[in-house]
């Protein structure tokens, strides 16, 4: 009898530490599934796009490109949940003002008015200066012009402009004081280059790593069109993620941690 009474002893501690075992082992699975609950509750944010090749591009699920391409690697990195969407440039920018959702767009230039509704990111790309681009029928009417400013002061020439898009502050800045006779359009680049192609309107500004690519993009062919450059242009502006005031400010911290772009 006293043997068996000693069995007992020795497996009533093995059968506890099963016991124990088992329980730990559920509330460590119970863990694990809340915290990857809580990484699938974290709200996503919207990234939006315009097809604007070099810059944006869609590939897959993601976005690749001068600007597109670090972006997207920007969320992958920094581990947010990410939902790209294609939205026209005129809604993106009023989906940001009015700071209805979690929204980030693009590749925009640093403007101080935006900073009041909106947050930036680190710089993502820097472009070249910019340019002039005219369709080949018109580039003779440029002849005469030896700077930008000269092109802003002939009021007979129309510059094709987006609405509510900015060309980089020393520009903006420029186009602001010359007031040239302007054409304002809510469409695409590509359809501005058409634009320009066709003769509704006689030039727009453009950075040259975008030009060649968007007029093949535009189904167009580059012997159609001059590029005008003036020794005198501004130097190329910093590129930005601009993010509606709702994306948490340690969201912001962690995409520009995650940027690889360096001044």
């Amino acid at each position: 009898m006293g043997r068996r009474r000693d069995r007992r002893t020795t497996l009533m501690p093995r059968a506890r530490i099963c016991k124990l075992a088992v329980q730990m082992s559920a509330l460590g699975t119970g863990l694990w599934v809340a915290a990857q609950a809580g990484a699938a509750t974290e709200q996503p944010v919207t990234l939006h796009y315009v097809e604007r090749p070099p810059y944006m591009m869609a590939s897959g699920e993601g976005l690749t490109g001068l600007t597109g391409g670090p972006s997207y690697q920007a969320f992958m990195k920094a581990k947010v949940p990410v939902e790209i969407r294609k939205t026209p440039f005129a809604r993106q920018l009023h989906y940001l003002e009015i700071n209805s959702g979690m929204d980030c767009m693009i590749g925009m230039f640093k403007k101080p008015e935006r900073e009041r509704f909106a947050k930036y990111s680190k710089p993502i790309y820097q472009d070249q200066p910019q340019m002039i681009l005219t369709s080949t029928a018109k580039a003779s009417r440029f002849a005469g012009h030896a700077s930008v400013v000269d092109v802003f002061n002939d009021k007979k020439l129309v510059l094709l402009v987006k609405l509510g898009y900015s060309y980089g502050l020393p520009l903006d800045a420029l186009i602001e004081k010359y007031q040239p006779t302007r054409q304002t359009t809510t469409d695409e680049n590509l359809a501005m280059v058409r634009q320009v192609k066709f003769g509704m309107a006689d030039y727009m500004l453009m950075a040259p790593e975008e030009a060649s690519v968007a007029i093949e993009a535009a189904g167009l062919v580059p012997k159609d069109f001059r590029q005008i450059k003036f020794k005198n242009m501004p130097g190329g502006e910093y590129r930005h993620l601009l993010c509606s005031n709702n994306v948490p400010d340690e969201v912001m911290q962690r995409l520009n941690a995650a940027i690889r772009f360096k001044k």
